[in-house]
């Protein structure tokens, strides 16, 4: 019988958690769509639920009262529907189920709240400014590919955005069978016409199934599992050490700068 993980709330029980005072709750935000020819359309969920439970069990063992809560798998892909079976919420409803949350950790005294983001489609900067003064909950955003950029010159050959060879390195080492290597296109991406957005200070919402071909963006074919797991490690060791830092942290005035 597999041992039951107190720190994963879908596998833990009332007699078993409602003796244990978590300090950090943890909440993987995933998404469903599609990813190029060769990924499963819950790539982003895969990769996100992982690395929560590789942090949050490294910063159990390291002492830290974390509870990881169920991964939202559904986000915001408003401008990915032109391929087909992508599912989006509108970002409005991501704002609710963060603030419904917030609301039940509150509920509970867990005061809290590391939000995990593994899908690029959600800007989550505004709801938690919007909820800041809302909730007592202490919220910290991190979105999990910003976590070790220098990996992405080390480890990789050629980093896209989207189902390219870091996402698929990291599926070919958590989710090899889903993995279809053979189906792959290069990712290639048409460049916009305007002035302004070569250069990078203009911005649209990218309608993906005009600036790609496939959905892809950066070419898979260096991707190898050897360098998903060299990836995933980097991140995992620095949001386990962000986890026991904020489990250590007492929540005052200054919380969580250092007070004068």
């Amino acid at each position: 019988m597999a041992e039951i993980r107190d720190w994963k709330l879908d596998e833990t029980n009332l007699g078993r958690a409602g003796q244990i005072p978590y300090e950090v709750a943890v909440l993987p935000i995933g998404a469903t769509e599609a990813h190029n020819l060769h990924l499963p359309y819950g790539t982003d969920t895969f990769e996100v639920e992982a690395i929560a439970r590789r942090a949050c069990e490294r910063a159990w063992g390291q002492g830290a009262e974390v509870l990881l809560l169920p991964t939202q798998p559904v986000s915001v892909n408003e401008n990915t529907l032109g391929f087909p079976w992508t599912l989006s919420l509108k970002p409005t409803t991501i704002l609710t189920i963060l603030r419904d949350i917030c609301s039940s950790l509150e509920n509970h005294r867990l005061l809290k709240l590391l939000v995990l983001n593994g899908h690029g489609g959600n800007e989550l900067k505004p709801f938690l400014r919007e909820l800041h003064r809302e909730t007592e909950v202490q919220m910290v955003l991190v979105n999990w590919w910003e976590v070790a950029p220098e990996g992405h010159k080390t480890i990789f050959e050629s980093p896209g955005e989207h189902a390219d060879e870091m996402e698929t390195s990291l599926l070919l080492h958590l989710a090899p069978d889903l993995v279809e290597m053979d189906r792959a296109d290069e990712g290639k991406v048409r460049a916009p016409h305007f002035t302004g957005m070569k250069e990078g200070w203009a911005w649209i919402s990218r309608p993906w199934d005009k600036l790609t071909t496939n959905s892809g963006v950066g070419n898979p074919a260096a991707a190898t599992a050897e360098k998903g797991e060299q990836f995933i490690e980097r991140v995992v060791t620095k949001i386990a050490d962000l986890i026991v830092e904020m489990a250590n942290e007492a929540i005052d005035d200054w919380y969580p700068y250092e007070s004068d």
